[in-house]
């Protein structure tokens, strides 16, 4: 009996299987590449407004998924003096691991520990799209994530370290050995050296390029901190969001009775100044004793406001933004085999322009035949532009990526919160999605003649001049750069 059913389950298998279009002879399946699918449509999940009494206000995106509350809160700032600058990092590390004086970092952190939830304090900015935000200076990002259950006593906690941090002096003395050892090593990496000497000339005299000294940092004391503190720390200067498993009239009473006491003021924060005259291009050089040259080559970008940017993007994502299928990753590192790490971007800033810059790492022998490629790729964006199937591949590809950014409600939420920071307009996302729809290679074309300057360019080139294998002088005047011992 046993050996009769297995018998007629094989054949009931068999019979299953062969009439799968697998066994059913030779089935005709299109391509991939001629596959067709629906237009990508992304829509922003609902939110609501919320505005406290003491002036605070923000987003609130309601999520009953997992019973977790996110709460981010950015409070704007400036650039320190420059004779300080490194004020506004000690400030928020030492806000964090300082606590206040109900919660003393110890007490806090075993609070927190217990309740398996975070509080974390950070520099405000974050990217958006091609956005690149100033490190900090510019506003202070304090996050919190909990179960529900929770939320009041971990709400306790985030809005008295919000409100009473008390800048103990050891933990100001502990952050300041940190960053005058971070100063000290600042030459050791040389990625790090040639990012840092290329915003010092693209952004000369301006904030963006402004840096720590040993000076500045022994400077800062903690009256300098609670200063701080007092100029920017009120909640009409303060931009919250909320995504999590709790309605409006729940968070909105909870934050009212955590944050009562907390009083507006007039705070007066100044526009970013505006950006040097234009940068005459340049050749700079700095020696370091490594195997392998550190190349940066760019120049100013754009403003995230600007009408050009998601045809910039997509122009970018050809030419050394879209990894392995970008011209300048398969030139250098697939055709030539010079670069493992090579590319390109095109970053916009809320406030000023960002920057335009193509990169490269490669052997000390190959430095100039990387560069020469390089600029030959500028030159044929601009001359030729991308074809129509690189034009169409790449718009799929970054609209397709584009979908992680909306993964989940607390992301959405972020995102509110970071573009009223930036004073754009909350359905940007939206925006850029309706202009990457009607896009064209000629759009490309354009944007590439327009904004991308091969004579403009800033080169940056940490390594052994004695075994590059052309003179750098081939090219131009080279500046050198003397770096700290």
């Amino acid at each position: 009996m046993k050996r009769k059913f297995c018998i007629a389950m094989l054949a009931m298998v068999l019979a299953v299987s062969l009439s799968s279009p697998l066994f059913a002879g030779k089935t005709k399946r299109p391509h991939p590449s001629k596959l067709k699918y629906d237009p990508l449509e992304l829509t922003t999940p609902s939110y609501e407004d919320i505005e406290l009494a003491n002036g605070m206000a923000g987003f609130f995106v309601e999520d009953h998924e997992i019973p977790v509350v996110n709460i981010t809160l950015i409070v704007k700032t400036y650039f320190p003096d420059r004779s300080k600058y490194g004020l506004n990092e000690i400030a928020w590390w030492v806000m964090r691991n300082g606590g206040s004086e109900s919660w003393p970092s110890d007490k806090l952190n075993e609070e927190l520990e217990f309740l398996a939830a975070y509080i974390e304090i950070g520099s405000g900015g974050r990217s958006i799209g091609t956005v690149r935000t100033d490190e900090g200076n510019l506003g202070m990002s304090i996050s919190l994530n909990c179960l529900k259950k929770d939320l009041p006593r971990v709400l306790e906690i985030y809005a008295d370290l919000i409100m009473n941090p008390v800048f103990p002096e050891e933990k100001v003395e502990m952050k300041r050995k940190t960053m005058l050892e971070e100063l000290r090593r600042k030459n050791d990496e040389p990625g790090e050296i040639v990012r840092r000497e290329f915003y010092k000339v693209i952004y000369e005299g301006h904030p963006y390029q402004w840096e720590g000294t040993v000076e500045g940092y022994e400077s800062i004391v903690r009256d300098d901190l609670v200063a701080f503190h007092k100029a920017y720390f009120h909640p009409n200067n303060a931009i919250i969001g909320v995504s999590g498993d709790v309605t409006k009239n729940e968070i909105v009473e909870a934050l009212e009775k955590a944050f009562a006491g907390w009083e507006p003021a007039d705070v007066a924060i100044p526009g970013v100044p505006p950006l040097p005259e234009k940068v005459e291009p340049s050749w700079n050089y700095a020696y370091k004793e490594i195997n392998q040259a550190y190349i940066r080559i760019g120049h100013v970008g754009i403003n995230a406001n600007n009408p050009d940017r998601c045809a910039i993007t997509i122009m970018n994502h050809i030419l050394g933004g879209g990894s392995f299928t970008s011209w300048i990753t398969e030139r250098v590192r697939n055709d030539e085999g010079l670069a493992y790490s090579t590319g390109s971007r095109y970053n916009a800033d809320p406030w000023v322009e960002g920057a335009f810059f193509a990169y490269a790492q490669t052997k000390l022998e190959a430095c100039s035949r990387a560069m020469q490629l390089i600029f030959e790729q500028f030159e044929q964006m601009r001359t030729e532009g991308p074809t129509e199937e690189e034009f169409r591949k790449a718009v799929d590809s970054y609209l397709n990526s584009q979908v992680f950014d909306y993964e989940s409600k607390s992301d959405v939420m972020e995102r509110l919160v970071q573009l009223r920071f930036q004073d754009r307009p909350l359905d940007t996302p939206e925006k850029d999605m309706e202009t990457y729809a009607t896009l064209t290679v000629e759009d490309i074309k354009r944007a590439a003649e327009q904004y991308l300057h091969p004579d403009r360019m800033t080169v940056i080139v940490i390594g052994d001049a004695e075994k590059f294998d052309r003179p750098l002088s081939d090219f131009g005047t080279v500046n050198e750069i003397k770096l700290e011992e």
